[in-house]
C-alpha cells in the first residue's frame, strides 16, 4: 500500500458575506499498483474517450486538468451520465464509484486533458 496526501484550499474576500479561508488535507490509502501517473491525451468531440474501464473493479481517485484555453471538456461515466464540465484551466480531483467507469469528451474541439488516477487501497 502507499499513501496520497491531497490538500484543498479555498479563500475569497467577496465570493460570500464572510471571509472565506480553510484548507483541508487527509491522507488517502492507494494501492501500490493499477494506477496511472501523470499522463496526457488529446480528448476529441467524435467520440467519448474512456480513461477508467467500468470493468475495472474498485474505487479510484481521479486527478483531471483541462489544459485548453478555450474549450471544455466532459466528464461522464461509460453509461454516458454526465457529473462534470471542466472549463479551460479548470481542475477536479474526486472517487470514482466501483464499475462506475470515467469517460471524457470535449465539446467543441479537441483538447489536451491532464490526468492521472490511483486505487483505493
Amino acid at each position: 500500500m502507499a499513501t496520497l496526501t491531497p490538500t484543498l484550499t479555498l479563500s475569497s474576500t467577496d465570493a460570500t458575506s464572510d471571509n472565506l479561508s480553510f484548507s483541508v488535507t487527509d491522507s488517502l490509502t492507494v494501492a501500490a499498483a493499477g494506477n496511472i501517473g501523470l499522463s496526457r491525451v488529446t480528448i476529441t468531440t467524435a467520440d467519448n474517450q474512456e480513461l477508467v474501464d467500468e470493468a475495472t473493479s474498485g474505487v479510484y481517485y481521479f486527478y483531471a486538468k483541462n489544459t485548453d484555453s478555450t474549450n471544455f471538456v466532459v466528464l461522464q461515466t461509460t453509461a454516458s451520465v454526465q457529473y462534470a464540465r471542466l472549463s479551460p484551466g479548470e481542475f477536479c480531483f474526486f472517487p470514482i464509484n466501483d464499475a462506475a467507469g470515467l469517460e471524457a469528451r470535449a465539446d467543441t474541439a479537441s483538447c489536451v486533458l491532464e490526468y492521472a488516477y490511483w486505487k483505493k487501497g
